[in-house]
């Protein structure tokens, strides 16, 4: 009886080994899969860091209209450079307007109903995220880290008569889930991401905060299996774009 009793703890051991050498290869695997993910998004947009001193993403920033002005500039200088700039006449190649009232984005979805197209003017609530003119061509890139099941693929720079606009691709999901309750949204915010509760609008750590992500609105889905899919939260940046990017990088793919 003794016997079997220690087989069968052996045998117990075995599994347990088994099973957590897969759970763990899972995640070393998910991790693998974000770092690739996140270098290929980098470097979608690092002919805009060229030449570049890492002085400029220090403490000291400027937010004034001087500096905005010089940013939307340089990145549209560089984009007309390289091909990646899209005329307004261009923007309806992406399909069909949609009057969605974002307040941030004029948005179109293609012919067959799969992606849309976001072009951001990154201004427009700044107040609320405390945006500063050298953080604008990043704020994608963190969204991505943090919800890399509703990515954004970088197209190009346009402009209007608002001004400089980030023009960004994300597949549409919208008919396919549910909303999700707020506890599921809570939950998620603060046992996937760590953050925690700020006040009645933002979840945040020393990096950022998010907010816009009441269950109220589609703007958080939710699959049959209980995945959540962030569409377009509000993310506030509490220190550089560059920092904060690095400390996800760091933290979520290594």
């Amino acid at each position: 009886m003794h016997k079997n009793t220690k087989m069968e703890n052996y045998g117990r051991k075995i599994i347990d080994y088994i099973f957590g050498k897969r759970s763990n290869g899972s995640r070393i695997s998910y991790e693998r899969e974000q770092k690739v993910q996140a270098d290929s998004d980098r470097s979608d947009i690092r002919v805009f860091e060229t030449g570049v001193s890492a002085q400029r993403h220090g403490n000291i920033r400027q937010s004034s209209r001087t500096a905005e002005e010089a940013e939307c500039n340089r990145l549209i200088g560089i984009a007309k450079k390289h091909g990646l700039y899209i005329d307004k006449a261009d923007w309806n190649k992406f399909g069909t307007q949609r009057m969605i009232p974002t307040g941030e984005s004029v948005v179109f979805l293609s012919k067959d109903a799969s992606v849309f197209t976001k072009m951001k003017s990154p201004f427009s609530k700044a107040p609320l995220k405390q945006t500063h003119p050298e953080d604008i061509i990043y704020e994608h890139l963190i969204h991505n880290m943090l919800f890399p099941n509703t990515r954004y693929r970088f197209i190009g720079i346009s402009e209007d008569i608002k001004g400089i606009r980030i023009v960004l691709q994300q597949k549409n999901i919208s008919a396919m889930f549910r909303v999700p309750t707020q506890q599921m949204i809570d939950d998620y915010l603060r046992n996937n991401l760590g953050l925690s509760k700020e006040d009645k609008y933002f979840y945040g750590n020393e990096y950022l905060a998010i907010t816009d992500i009441s269950n109220l609105s589609d703007n958080v889905l939710c699959d049959e299996d209980g995945r959540l899919y962030f569409i377009d939260p509000i993310i506030r940046l509490k220190r550089p774009a560059l920092e904060v990017w690095n400390y996800l990088y760091n933290s979520r793919c290594i």
